[in-house]
């Protein structure tokens, strides 16, 4: 079974956070994006995320902005800009900027390219049970159900 690679970020509250180490959930959806109009398809994914959480408290789910490390200047203004965005301390609290070698890191979860999202859902050792790419679809709702259900029975 593939692995989430583990990687360190800081949440937009400020936390240092470990993936997969200091999700809170027993499954963890991680939403990776890597450009900035990646947050339109993104959001097409909150609403069915934020029923996921309060239907499955097993399950958490994270966005995590992927990009080129940078000095820690730049690092704050980044961060500092999708703060800003976000007024939610909840949703800042779950969104996790990763500064990192990205070519390193593509390659360990076979990421072709970067012109999409990328959906995981990790269980808390980083499993990785179902993948998946772009824009929320019933389809895909559904399929994410199905793995969670599997889950629970094992």
């Amino acid at each position: 079974m593939m692995k989430f690679p583990k990687v360190t970020g800081k949440d937009l509250n400020g936390n240092p956070q470990t993936i997969p180490d200091t999700l809170s959930g027993k499954l963890n959806l991680l939403v990776v994006a890597f450009q900035q109009w990646q947050v339109k398809p993104i959001e097409t994914w909150v609403p069915f995320l934020q029923t996921l959480v309060v239907e499955h408290p097993m399950v958490q789910f994270y966005e995590l902005p992927t990009l080129r490390e940078f000095n820690f200047l730049s690092r704050r203004i980044i961060d500092g800009g999708m703060r800003s965005g976000i007024r939610s301390k909840e949703m800042r609290g779950r969104t996790i900027t990763l500064y990192l070698d990205k070519a390193e890191f593509d390659q360990a979860l076979k990421i072709p390219t970067e012109d999409t999202i990328y959906l995981f859902l990790v269980d808390c050792d980083g499993n990785i049970l179902w993948r998946d790419t772009g824009v929320f679809s019933e389809e895909k709702g559904n399929t994410i159900l199905h793995e969670i259900s599997k889950y629970q029975e094992q």
